[in-house]
């Protein structure tokens, strides 16, 4: 769930690039990276933590060029020491040709491509996926001949059929923004399983030619500025380029599979000011509220007042209390902007929950409380906010989530492969509920987050709640078993 962003224009792109990154900072805060172009060399800032740590002493004069792309990390693979954080920040480069990458996403078929690559004499100091993308983009552009072209356009057709390769070659999640020494690429998997939206910025007075050209893995970051326009998401499959000097725009669909967007982007992921296949998602949240409410409507005698877990279940919260007639109380505080799921280790996860939340026990003493968040995938905060609530003199606590049960481990660039990590794997609501140690725990129903998303559910990814997977993904089962039985075996020998 990373976050990429890509800016082509007539003025330095550096500044907003930065600010970007910043807006983006939800989706991962791992590391943060900045390449630019200025039509002679690239340039290249990069670090651990956020945008505003990375750049606060930083010269960003020193990113030269009107061209350039960013990167915010969320780390699903390479480890969480400082140094392999380090050694895994992207934007990802090559000099033959030249070339800036950043990807959202995860490969199915990660280990099959980085082994045939290694076979063709690629070496890798890196063990992102977009580094694995890159180079399958170079061998394909290679095989079309792409720096051969005679003209612009006969540039961009080569590198769409390149493109096209890559598609035949990699399975799994990607959007991808990648500096060309003519302009900047951008494409969506065929399934456009992960988000990736273009915008446009015109010049004073003349709304037909743009001065800049943008792309971003939400739409809050257009919002933000205020001065985009024809904001549009790129479709499964698509394909865009922007020639540098001219700001051409070229698109081409090089696919035609069935859209499988992740619906977890309106459960978690994305910005409450996003956007998302016509759905604004703080809308769409309030509404899975409404549905959950709706489902459970025998449920509401139980119940006193409704707490939101902040920042994504207060509007689902607030539908619910709305819709049985209950009070709704902000009993629950986030402080700061720490993500507990992007923690690198369980032992950080409960660690970062701990501090995140501050409780006004005004607000729950004596009483039986619904507890409203969006997603159950671990167990971990579950368990500490029950425990917490009975700890402040809750009679009872019953927690709600408008996202059914996790029962699939995500392969497309969450990090939850391993479904021994899930909570809800091999056990019954019970079952839960008595390891969370709640009165009760209820999830919405497929149908239920169907109808409350307004979506059709055939252009969905909801693999992780049907195990029903719109790729291959044994090879990604068979990696995740091994290292299991890995694990196992390390653990048996001898101390």
């Amino acid at each position: 769930m990373c976050g990429i962003l890509g800016f082509v224009s007539y003025e330095p792109v550096a500044a907003r690039l930065v600010a970007s990154a910043d807006r983006l900072q939800s989706r991962g805060e791992h590391s943060t990276g900045v390449s630019t172009f200025d039509g002679q060399f690239f340039w290249d800032h990069a670090g651990l933590g956020s945008a505003s740590q990375v750049f606060h002493h930083y010269d960003l004069s020193q990113l030269r060029g009107t061209v350039g792309i960013a990167h915010t990390r969320y780390a699903t693979t390479g480890g969480g020491t400082p140094e392999r954080l380090l050694r895994n920040r992207q934007p990802v480069g090559s000099d033959r040709p030249g070339l800036r990458t950043c990807a959202n996403g995860d490969l199915v078929n990660l280990q099959a491509a980085r082994k045939a690559l290694m076979e063709k004499g690629y070496t890798f100091q890196t063990e992102v996926d977009s580094k694995v993308i890159q180079d399958i983009l170079i061998e394909r552009m290679f095989e079309q001949k792409v720096l051969e072209a005679r003209d612009n356009a006969d540039y961009v057709a080569r590198m769409f059929r390149a493109v096209e390769g890559v598609h035949r070659d990699l399975v799994g999640a990607y959007s991808v923004l990648t500096i060309t020494e003519r302009g900047l690429l951008a494409f969506k998997d065929p399934n456009g399983i992960r988000p990736c939206s273009i915008a446009f910025r015109e010049k004073p007075g003349d709304m037909f030619h743009p001065k800049e050209v943008a792309f971003a893995s939400e739409s809050s970051v257009f919002n933000y500025f205020g001065d985009y326009h024809d904001i549009r998401e790129l479709e499964p499959g698509e394909a865009v380029f922007v020639e540098r000097d001219t700001l051409k725009v070229h698109t081409a669909r090089m696919s035609r599979a069935k859209g499988a967007f992740c619906f977890f982007e309106f459960v978690y992921f994305a910005r409450p000011d996003s956007k998302f296949k016509g759905r604004v998602v703080e809308s769409a949240r309030r509404d899975l509220g409404r549905m959950l409410a709706r489902e459970y409507r025998d449920e509401r005698s139980r119940v006193d007042v409704v707490l939101g877990v902040p920042g994504t279940g207060v509007s689902a919260g607030i539908s619910m209390a709305h819709e049985w007639g209950l009070p709704f109380e902000y009993g629950i505080i986030k402080v700061g902007s720490k993500r507990s799921f992007q923690e690198t280790s369980q032992e950080k996860r409960e660690k970062a929950i701990d501090e995140k939340f501050l409780f006004i026990k005004e607000f729950i003493e004596g009483k039986r409380v619904a507890v409203v968040d969006d997603s159950n995938v671990r167990g971990t905060t579950a368990r500490k906010l029950a425990r917490k609530l009975f700890d402040l003199g809750a009679k009872e606590v019953h927690l709600f989530y408008f996202c059914p049960a996790v029962i699939g481990p995500c392969f497309y660039g969450i990090d939850t492969p391993d479904e021994s990590k899930l909570v809800a794997v091999g056990r019954t609501n019970e079952q839960i509920r008595e390891w969370t140690g709640a009165t009760s725990v209820n999830y919405i129903s497929i149908p239920g987050l169907i109808e409350g998303l307004g979506l059709p559910k055939d252009e969905l990814c909801l693999a992780c709640v049907t195990r029903d997977y719109p790729t291959s993904v044994k090879e990604a089962q068979d990696r995740v078993a091994l290292r299991n039985a890995e694990r196992d075996t390390c653990a048996e020998w001898p101390k």
